[in-house]
């Protein structure tokens, strides 16, 4: 908790780097001026998580991705209940394996995303998973966030 005051008060927030890796993801303010807003630090497989409540069937989706040459791939959604934006077929777009086990629904795919635009909404419970850390997105609050990869050495 500690770090999430710390979050909320500081200008720009650098979490402890992860024991291997050199990849980073910003939040900077997607409204405004552009800020960063915090970066954190990748581990093993440049990998970070993205889970939320979807605002339709509220219920749980999980997305994973990886920072790859400099971009964000994601691999996956895992989610319970078809709702509006959630894939229904195996070939959705990028898809490379589907199945259902233990009651949620699983997409593997390989979409290249680009920077991830972020609504942020506390209800929804909008949280940054990555290096053993969990980020819950309201606590730096913003009502938008874009998420990208950032390099370490980048001044902010």
């Amino acid at each position: 908790m500690a770090a999430l005051a710390a979050i909320s008060v500081a200008p720009c927030v650098s979490l402890p780097a992860a024991a291997a890796g050199g990849d980073w993801l910003c939040l900077t303010e997607t409204r405004g001026t552009g800020r960063e807003v915090a970066r954190l630090p990748l581990g093993p497989g440049a990998t970070f998580r993205l889970s939320f409540i979807h605002s339709v069937s509220r219920t749980p989706v999980i997305d994973a991705y990886r920072v790859e040459g400099g971009e964000i791939v994601q691999t996956s959604e895992v989610f319970e209940a078809h709702g509006a934006g959630l894939p229904s077929i195996a070939n959705d777009m990028d898809a490379t394996g589907w199945r259902h086990e233990d009651g949620r629904f699983i997409l593997e795919m390989a979409r290249h995303t680009g920077p991830i635009p972020l609504r942020i909404q506390a209800r929804f419970k909008n949280t940054l998973h990555t290096a053993g850390t969990d980020l819950p997105l309201a606590d730096l609050g913003h009502a938008a966030l874009t998420l990208a990869p950032c390099d370490e050495d980048t001044t902010h």
